[in-house]
């Protein structure tokens, strides 16, 4: 393997981002004005940090479906919270619902054996119709300058949420490559048996990324409430097509036992680029629905069709 075909495996998502900085510009010059490419930093925070959740999960080997549904809860949650109380507080609550909804999933699948898919979708409509109920079925507004200003806050031209988000990316990048837990979720997640036969706990590693993927949705929430200055118990309802394919795209394999933070990154700025440049072309929304459908396709059947390679190797 030649040293180029290497660096464009590794690298291939961010040279196909970078490509796109270079190309789009030529046709929508305002693709690279200051306030897109703003934009486009303020569009990966959220999803961006949902993406991250969901990813470790995947390294386990599971799935958790309901992240739409806990970002709904946890906005609506904080919102209601910061009428009467300090912002520290109103994200305790609004995060330790999360990991909650997160535990009695990562229960029920790690202990029970209980199928993720159906545990997740069991979850997902309680914790939406939790959200219905705590905001009355409207949105809820904050009205609080703190939240405003840390939802406009910058440091130059990047927004301080984003500077959370490559926090969070690094530090669970650390968590994952550095630690023995970290190392030991790969191993779950790409061979429980032979993990469980080595006297890893498979149990104790998936419910823990269950619990994990639920938080980093409250997280993703409350980020979200905070750009808004709002929670709403109707967002996130495009969460699992939106942020999926960031993840599969960034190398994470829906299988398990393969991926990482940094991988995923790559893959939350390429897919935000492709609806930041889709939205540039006033592509109807019903359209990029379509377009976001299609990737999802792709990238599972080509997933599925890696790790059959795998497999017969």
């Amino acid at each position: 393997m030649t040293i180029a075909k290497k660096i464009f495996d590794e690298y291939r998502i961010w040279l196909i981002s970078l490509l796109a900085f270079i190309i789009v510009p030529f046709i929508k010059p305002a693709f690279i004005s200051a306030n897109n490419i703003e934009g486009i930093l303020m569009s990966m925070v959220t999803y961006g940090v949902i993406a991250l959740g969901l990813a470790m999960t995947l390294i386990t080997g599971e799935i958790n479906i309901s992240i739409g549904a806990v970002m709904a809860f946890s906005s609506v949650a904080f919102a209601e919270a910061m009428k009467t109380l300090p912002i520290g507080i109103a994200m305790m609550i609004a995060l330790a619902g999360a990991a909650l909804f997160g535990l009695i999933d990562g229960y029920f699948v790690a202990y029970k054996k209980l199928p993720a898919f159906m545990v997740s979708v069991a979850v997902m409509v309680s914790v939406r119709g939790i959200a219905l109920a705590v905001s009355g079925e409207a949105p809820v507004g904050i009205t609080s300058e703190l939240i405003e200003r840390l939802g406009e806050m910058s440091l130059g031209p990047v927004p301080v949420l984003f500077l959370f988000l490559l926090f969070c990316v690094f530090v669970l990048e650390i968590f994952l490559k550095r630690t023995q837990t970290g190392r030991n979720m790969y191993a779950v997640g790409g061979a429980p048996e032979v993990a469980a036969a080595y006297g890893l706990n498979v149990e104790k590693y998936k419910c823990l990324s269950l619990t994990f993927c639920s938080f980093m949705a409250g997280v993703g929430g409350i980020l979200l409430a905070i750009r808004m200055c709002s929670g709403s118990p109707s967002v996130g309802e495009d969460a699992m097509p939106s942020v999926l394919p960031m993840i599969v795209i960034g190398g994470t394999s829906i299988s398990g036992g393969k991926g990482g933070m940094i991988k995923t990154l790559s893959g939350i700025l390429l897919m935000n680029l492709i609806f930041n440049i889709m939205s540039m072309f006033n592509i109807y929304v019903n359209i990029q629905n379509l377009i976001k459908g299609g990737i999802l396709l792709v990238i599972v059947v080509a997933d599925k069709y890696i790790e059959n390679k795998d497999k017969k190797i």
